[in-house]
């Protein structure tokens, strides 16, 4: 089959319900029907977090001087979510390096009434050389500590997590995580060292043009 490539679209016209128009359109390069998709929406939990999230964006855009305006942050849209869908439990997978936002968004989410889990990346202490991790690969040496994002998950799966929430994980624990988790996870906040977490910068700076061809 050839494959979807929606950034060679000139009109996006799938927005107004027109899709179609070149040949590499999601709607044309497979043999799953738009029905089928349909249908899969029906079940159950799929049709309720659908429903639930279009509740959430109405929400938060919101008619302010008849301009159609968001009124809350990604923080209140993730709790607006979980009181939808009945989710009391809540988990915070944080790294190190986000500790600090990690404990205010715990007091956050308490003051409203929810219960929260939270567990720090470095748990067990695990050094790099017990992963075979190679010394050119370290910033100092294969004794320093490496994040654990399977257990993080697996800490979070025991206490019966409704929802987790990634704050600040490294490319890569963060998918170990999302893998690893029994509940449905959403990101709050990722890392970018160089960006200082502003991950979508370098798309619109040239400073960043010669770094994104050689790196």
């Amino acid at each position: 089959m050839d494959f979807p490539r929606c950034d060679r679209c000139g009109d996006a016209g799938c927005k107004v319900g027109e899709p179609g128009k070149f040949k590499d359109c999601p709607t044309v390069v497979s043999d799953v029907t738009r029905d089928e998709i349909v249908e899969r929406y029906h079940e159950p939990e799929i049709n309720r977090i659908m429903q639930n999230a279009a509740k959430v964006e109405r929400g938060t855009m919101q008619p302010v001087n008849g301009v159609l305006t968001p009124i809350r942050p990604r923080i209140s849209e993730i709790m607006a979510f979980a009181d939808l869908m009945g989710w009391k439990k809540i988990g915070v997978a944080f790294c190190l390096a986000a500790r600090d936002e990690a404990i205010k968004l715990t007091k956050v989410l308490e003051a409203r009434g929810f219960e929260v889990c939270s567990i720090i990346c470095r748990n067990f202490s695990m050094q790099k050389r017990e992963f075979d991790i190679a010394k050119e690969d370290c910033l100092k040496s294969e004794m320093e500590t490496v994040c654990n994002p399977v257990y993080q998950a697996e800490l979070l799966n025991e206490a019966g997590t409704q929802l987790n929430i990634v704050v600040g994980l490294c490319v890569g624990h963060d998918m170990l995580f999302s893998k690893s988790s029994n509940a449905y996870v959403t990101t709050l906040s990722v890392k970018d060292r160089m960006t200082g977490n502003n991950t979508i910068a370098p798309l619109y700076s040239g400073f960043f043009s010669e770094i994104l061809k050689r790196y």
